[in-house]
């Protein structure tokens, strides 16, 4: 009796065990398939931008035989550009990479441009890009020099450009870059082809616009340091980007326009919410140091407006000797693929050093779209609003940028 009482017992206590190992077996199954790594999967959509970008972003080595087209705007006002680009990234095993690529507008805009790097050599401390740019752009929007140049006094000219840069640079620690340049500057600026608006040299004269009558060609050697641990430079999301250039000016022709140039940027990303969240923050500083009795030529000066600063303004709305600009941009994912942005904006140009500081700023705010495949935007679009209307801009990069200025040219918003 007491056996049977005892089983009696200890049976529901048996089957209860037994019931709660079972659904921890379970419970520990379907925890052990959540944590296991499963296969990236994009949507149709990413697998659209995916396309579109392996065929036409100019940092995706796609496209037949190292060859794919090259579309969109070479710089505001030159309309549609279509053209070529040849780019191999895995010569000699990926120690080498060769690019070329030719590109015209229907409004006769042309660019024209060859590079050759070797990205890691000596253990992956050194680093050497070779690079040359010849522009032809007939019809660069003109408003007069310094911040109160008036909207209506828009005019154009054509800038033809040839330049010829060597860099060579050391990483002694991780994410930090240094370097020296050295380059060749040929520059010749004449009447605008645009018909809606008046030639600059009708309108300016060489004394307030230095450089509007003859031009020079320049000997430009410099150095640059930059520190960036981005996570990912081709659409960050955490990390900073710190970049100091100096770059010597020295007029070969008419001895007219000698001058240091000094580019200081900071770039910051801050997270949350898992990372689909964020804040990006940018500061942003040219200064020029003219010889003594020496001017900047205008085609030479920091440039202000546009749809990587001072968004709410048209392209090149502001020339002069220096410049000063902070950007803050808020950004959150709306679905795979997709990311909106608002942000606001604030700078200007100025003459003496003495002003550098945020009076009499210009502002700007507004919304964009940031299009991407694997978190690296391949096309963004900004519309910003200010006092004098609103300007629609588009870009195949992220805004802010990545590198010092000499890895697109002198003027890299040419």
């Amino acid at each position: 009796m007491n056996f049977t009482v005892t089983v009696m017992l200890l049976c529901p206590l048996l089957l209860a065990q037994a019931v709660n190992s079972r659904a921890g077996e379970m419970e520990m199954a379907r925890t052990q398939k959540a944590q296991a790594p499963q296969p990236d999967q994009p949507t149709k959509i990413e697998r659209m931008f995916f396309f579109i970008e392996k065929k036409v972003s100019p940092r995706n080595g796609g496209g037949e035989g190292g060859f794919r087209p090259k579309v969109g705007s070479l710089v505001s006002g030159s309309g549609l550009s279509l053209g070529l680009e040849y780019l191999r990234r895995d010569l000699a095993g990926g120690r080498f990479v060769f690019r070329s690529a030719a590109q015209a507008s229907f409004r006769t805009y042309q660019k024209y441009d060859l590079q050759f790097s070797v990205p890691r050599f000596a253990r992956n401390r050194l680093f050497l890009d070779l690079y040359s740019v010849h522009r032809n752009y007939p019809g660069i929007n003109y408003y007069g020099p310094g911040p109160d140049s008036a909207r209506g006094s828009r005019s154009n000219f054509r800038l033809e450009d040839t330049e010829f840069v060597g860099t060579l640079g050391v990483r002694p620690v991780s994410h930090l870059h240094v370097g020296a340049t050295l380059g060749y500057l040929k520059n010749n600026v004449g009447p605008g082809t645009d018909s809606r608006f008046i030639s600059s040299e009708q309108v300016f004269s060489a004394p307030e616009t230095p450089g509007i009558d003859r031009q020079a060609d320049f000997f430009r050697p410099g150095a640059f340091v930059q520190y960036d641990y981005r996570d990912n430079p081709g659409g960050p999301r955490s990390g900073g980007n710190y970049i100091v250039q100096f770059t010597r000016y020295e007029d070969r022709t008419l001895g007219l326009h000698d001058f240091g140039r000094l580019d200081l940027e900071i770039q910051q990303y801050i997270p949350f919410f898992n990372r689909r969240r964020v804040l990006a923050l940018r500061g942003k500083s040219v200064l020029t140091f003219p010889d003594k009795d020496q001017r900047v030529p205008f085609y030479l000066q920091p440039v202000l407006g546009g749809s990587d600063d001072l968004r709410g303004f048209r392209r090149f709305r502001f020339y002069d000797d220096n410049l000063l600009v902070v950007n803050g941009e808020y950004r959150w994912e709306v679905f795979s693929g997709m990311d909106m942005a608002l942000f606001v904006d604030a700078g200007k140009v100025f003459r003496r050093h003495a002003q550098w500081n945020f009076k009499d700023v210009e502002g700007s705010a507004g919304f964009g779209f940031r299009f991407n495949v694997r978190n690296n935007v391949f096309l963004r679009l900004d519309v910003g609003f200010s006092h004098e209307g609103f300007q629609v801009g588009t870009g195949f990069s992220p805004v802010f940028g990545g590198g010092p200025v000499v890895s697109k040219g002198t003027q890299s918003i040419f």
